[in-house]
């Protein structure tokens, strides 16, 4: 039966029915839900909102850690957003805003829609699908065995010479040992060991997606889909887009239905800040408002992590995945600057 309603679930779309995952499905029906519940009381909303935080890091390191490709994260930021928009525009009390606030805000969440649709568009790009150069993928295997062999032939005749030259000079030059071991490092092809395509520099196999991924950050979950060299700047300015949109949301949210007390004035524009949010719980609309302001701060934080972490790891000029798996070592700034000039190619 639950494989039946499955296949029969399916949404009407030009060329032909399209299949619904149950798991896209789910946040249309817990997010609505969620809200209502914890806009009855202020202990519900902080129970609630312990609960999403508990479940968010599970269902992300289950994910994680059974490499499934899910569309429920994605779900899950498309209607949030469609909600709050909703809930923004018809239960927070408009009188209260100026329509300039309304229009930056709408201009700030839309700017951060498209450029997380410019993400996964550009995500496509980056997937290793075709072979570099033109070796055969059957000829792989032997052309590593051809180079394995030409290299340790190489590699004796090398330490033969330098051997016989410090016999006879009595010097040691680390540095040409170092330039020759680079030059022979970057001749050799980059073959992934799981795909077994040539791939190019800094070019790593992501499980979820099945392929390897040109300069690999990591797989977003929230998007579906991984961060790359194509689409890492779109992601960096989604977040801050996002960022703005959210903390902007929620301060003209807070405003308007808590007291608020003037901060100060920056050119001639009010700021405001919520004071007293104790009434809030007395009127269902009101507490649905501020609930939903103070799911924007949580999301708002949990994307000032990303964007700090990110900004971090372009500062020194590595990706998520390389830094995890090798760490920079103390000291080694020449590392961190090579690096960093390599990302802004």
């Amino acid at each position: 039966m639950l494989i039946a309603f499955q296949d029969r679930l399916r949404l009407p779309w030009r060329g032909g029915a399209k299949r619904i995952s149950p798991a896209a499905l789910a946040p249309a029906l817990i997010i609505p839900l969620m809200i209502c519940l914890a806009a009855l009381n202020s202990k519900t909303a902080i129970v609630l909102m312990l609960t999403l935080i508990g479940f968010t890091c599970w269902g992300l390191q289950v994910a994680e850690g059974t490499a499934t490709k899910t569309s429920f994260f994605r779900s899950w930021i498309v209607f949030s957003v469609f909600y709050m928009v909703i809930i923004f525009e018809s239960a927070v009390p408009l009188l209260e805003l100026l329509p300039e606030e309304n229009y930056l805000l709408l201009s700030l969440s839309i700017g951060a829609l498209y450029m997380l649709y410019r993400v996964q568009k550009l995500a496509s790009l980056d997937l290793v699908t075709t072979q570099y150069g033109n070796t055969p993928r059957d000829e792989l295997p032997g052309i590593t065995e051809a180079s394995s062999g030409e290299e340790q032939a190489e590699q004796q005749a090398h330490e033969a010479v330098t051997l016989m030259a410090d016999t006879v000079l009595g010097i040691e030059d680390d540095e040409d040992e170092n330039e020759d071991a680079n030059l022979m490092q970057h001749s050799q092809p980059n073959i992934c060991e799981i795909c077994r395509k040539v791939t190019p520099r800094r070019a790593y196999h992501c499980v979820i997606c099945g392929s390897c991924v040109k300069r690999r950050s990591h797989h977003s979950f929230w998007l579906n889909c991984c961060i790359g060299e194509r689409n890492y700047r779109c992601y960096l300015l989604a977040l801050v887009l996002s960022e703005c949109a959210l903390l902007l949301g929620a301060n003209l949210t807070l405003t308007a239905v808590c007291h608020p007390f003037l901060v100060v004035r920056l050119l001639g524009i009010p700021l405001l800040l919520p004071d007293d949010c104790s009434e809030v719980f007395e009127d269902f609309e009101l507490g649905i408002s501020f609930v939903v302001a103070a799911y924007a701060l949580l999301i708002s934080g949990y994307i000032t992590f990303v964007l700090l972490r990110q900004l971090y790891l372009w500062w020194r000029g590595t990706t998520l995945h390389e830094y995890k798996r090798i760490s920079t070592p103390n000291g080694n700034r020449n590392r961190v600057w090579s690096n960093w000039r390599a990302i802004l190619k």
